[in-house]
C-alpha cells in the first residue's frame, strides 16, 4: 500500500525575504500616497488663495477624521502610535498651506504633548505662563496656536481673558483618552476664531459665583460639568463645558439661584469631545 506524500506545514509560509519584500512595497506606496497628498495640498492652496492660519485650521474636521479612524483602526499596533503619525501628517500639511507657530506654557510634559500633536515642522514658542500663552496668540493675529494645562484646581483663572470674538479655545486634548497612553496630560488648544464653521460637541463658558457651595450640583444639573475652579479675590470663578445642545436659557438659570446667583461672563470657546477607549478584557 502506498503511503500518501507527508505535506511540509511550511511550504505556505512566507519567507522573511518575502515578508521584507512586502514591508518595503508598502513603504514606497505610503510614500507615494504622501506625495500624492501634498500635491492635491499645493492645489488646494491655490483655490483658497490665502496663507491666513485661520482658513487652514479645521478641528471638526480633523476630530471627524480622527474617529472614523479609530472605527477601522485593527491588529496589533497601537492607536496612540497611529494617532501620532496622524497628526505629524496633518499639522505639517496645515503649515503647509499657512505657517503657524505654537505658543507653549512652561513645563517638560506640556512639550511633549505639543510634539506630539504638532509635529517637528511646526515652530514652538514659550511663554512664561498661561496670561502670556494667551497675549502671544492675540498678537499673532491667526497665526499662532496656545496649549494652556489644564488643572481641576487652576493656578489662575486664566480663562477669563478669553471671548468669542478674541483668543479662544477650540480643542482638548488627547483626543483620544486610553488608560496608559502616552502624553496624556489634559490641555486645551486656543486660537483667534477661525473659519471653521462646524459645531463643537461642548461650549465652554466662563462664570463668576460668590461661592463654591452649590455650583457642581447645579452644573451638572443642566447636564454640564465643571472644567476648572479657582476661589479669587473673595469669589469663584469657574469654567465649566456645557453640550452644545443645552440650550442659553438652561445655562442662564444659573444667576437665578436663590442661595448663590452666579454671573456668566461669556462663552469662551470649546471642544469636539475626546475618543474614549476601553481596554479589551
Amino acid at each position: 500500500m502506498t503511503k500518501a506524500p507527508i505535506e511540509s506545514k511550511e511550504k505556505d509560509e512566507p519567507t522573511l525575504d518575502e515578508l521584507r519584500q512586502r514591508i518595503d512595497r508598502i513603504d514606497e506606496s505610503i510614500h507615494r500616497h504622501l506625495i500624492e497628498r501634498s500635491e492635491i495640498v499645493q492645489a488646494l492652496i491655490a483655490v483658497k488663495r490665502t496663507h491666513k492660519p485661520g482658513a487652514a485650521f479645521r478641528p471638526g474636521r480633523e476630530m471627524d477624521m480622527m474617529r472614523r479612524l479609530v472605527g477601522r483602526h485593527r491588529g496589533i499596533l497601537p492607536i496612540t502610535t497611529v494617532e501620532h503619525l496622524w497628526r505629524e501628517i496633518i499639522a505639517t500639511f496645515t503649515h503647509m498651506q499657512a505657517p503657524y507657530d505654537v505658543i507653549v506654557e512652561p513645563g517638560v510634559e506640556l512639550r511633549d504633548v505639543a510634539r506630539f500633536y504638532f509635529g517637528f515642522t511646526v515652530g514652538f514658542k514659550d511663554a512664561s505662563d498661561s496670561a502670556g500663552v494667551i497675549e502671544q496668540v492675540r498678537q499673532a493675529d491667526g497665526s499662532a496656536l496656545g496649549l494652556i494645562h489644564n488643572h481641576a484646581e487652576a493656578k489662575s483663572a486664566w480663562w477669563v481673558n478669553l471671548s468669542e470674538d478674541g483668543v479662544q479655545v477650540i480643542g482638548r486634548l488627547p483626543v483620544i483618552k486610553q488608560p496608559g497612553r502616552p502624553v496624556d496630560l489634559d490641555a486645551f488648544v486656543l486660537s483667534m476664531p477661525l473659519m471653521d464653521t462646524t459645531v463643537p460637541d461642548m461650549r465652554l463658558v466662563a462664570i463668576c459665583a460668590p461661592h463654591e457651595e452649590g455650583v457642581d450640583a447645579a452644573v451638572a444639573a443642566m447636564g454640564g460639568q465643571m472644567i476648572s475652579t479657582i476661589m479669587q479675590e473673595g469669589h469663584c470663578e469657574c469654567l465649566i463645558a456645557v453640550p452644545f445642545s443645552v440650550a442659553d436659557v438652561e445655562v442662564e438659570k444659573l444667576t437665578r439661584l436663590p442661595h448663590n446667583p452666579m454671573v456668566i461672563r461669556g462663552i469662551v470657546g470649546g471642544y469636539w469631545s475626546p475618543i474614549s477607549l476601553v481596554p479589551a478584557k
